[in-house]
């Protein structure tokens, strides 16, 4: 695919308002987050203008990716519960999803991508890894590519969706950079740096599928792809490819991750999951 159509679905998304469509209470949790100063009683009262975005905000905190004793019932509970950290990916995620939940395969990215994020969570935990927020936020994120595809390469992705099980199916992310010339990791990566997220952040988003590639964020990258590849495991897969990706076994070696260790993470996340499933 030439640049002219590379530039033609990025300019169909943001015609339709994609990225841009961001409701008002959004945009202002968004830019009260830029600054260190401001305090989770802050931006809970931001969350609160809008009763729609406050109940999404509470049931994530209920779905299962927390471990609350008490499950949080408020906003000001939930932002504690969430931090302030993920509750960015949060508010650039959940209108998204939510504003396209209507299109093919939508609603399975986001279920993927919120599995996911609880994956990261766990692994974060196992590995005692220092950036925990910013790896649950990457596994959140990691996918916000394919629903540009699904919406603005529509018939493009329905193709992809169609032969998801074929057993000579190539890997979701080199199909899409062989037949369109970028992919939805590329896609990622714009859409991180257009939010101002941080650069380690947009490396691991750029490169989750490529890890190795990573100049200053490979262990992150590395552990967003463990997370996406568990996911897909335990039932969660893309809409578009339903396979465990070869590369894993490499991956969990990059990160000293052995057999019994990954035996017991991947318990826990099917214990966490599943509770993301019932609170659904």
């Amino acid at each position: 695919m030439n640049s002219d159509e590379h530039d033609r679905i990025f300019e169909d998304f943001e015609r339709e308002n994609g990225f841009s469509a961001m409701p008002e209470v959004v945009s202002e949790v968004l830019y009260a987050l830029q600054s260190s100063r401001t305090s989770m009683h802050e931006i809970g009262e931001i969350i609160k203008r809008d009763p729609g975005f406050s109940a999404r905000i509470i049931q994530y905190a209920n779905s299962g990716a927390y471990l609350a004793a008490v499950p949080p019932s408020s906003i000001d509970q939930a932002v504690r519960v969430i931090g302030l950290g993920p509750l960015k990916g949060l508010c650039l995620g959940i209108p998204v999803f939510t504003r396209y939940k209507h299109v093919l395969g939508v609603r399975e990215i986001w279920a993927h991508s919120r599995a996911t994020a609880i994956c990261c969570q766990v692994l974060s935990t196992a590995l005692r890894f220092p950036e925990p927020d910013t790896a649950e936020t990457a596994g959140l994120l990691h996918d916000i590519g394919k629903v540009v595809l699904a919406v603005s390469a529509g018939n493009f992705f329905l193709s992809q969706v169609q032969i998801a099980d074929a057993s000579n199916r190539e890997n979701d992310w080199r199909q899409e950079k062989k037949i369109l010339g970028f992919n939805h990791c590329f896609i990622g990566g714009w859409f991180a740096r257009k939010f101002k997220m941080p650069p380690r952040l947009v490396e691991a988003m750029l490169w989750h599928h490529e890890f190795e590639r990573s100049t200053y964020a490979r262990d992150l990258a590395c552990l967003c792809f463990i997370g996406d590849q568990i996911a897909t495991a335990i039932g969660f897969s893309h809409p578009d490819y339903v396979f465990v990706d070869p590369d894993l076994p490499r991956a969990l070696k990059h990160l000293g991750i052995d057999g019994d260790l990954f035996e017991k993470i991947l318990r826990q996340c099917l214990e966490r999951v599943a509770k993301m499933v019932v609170y659904d």
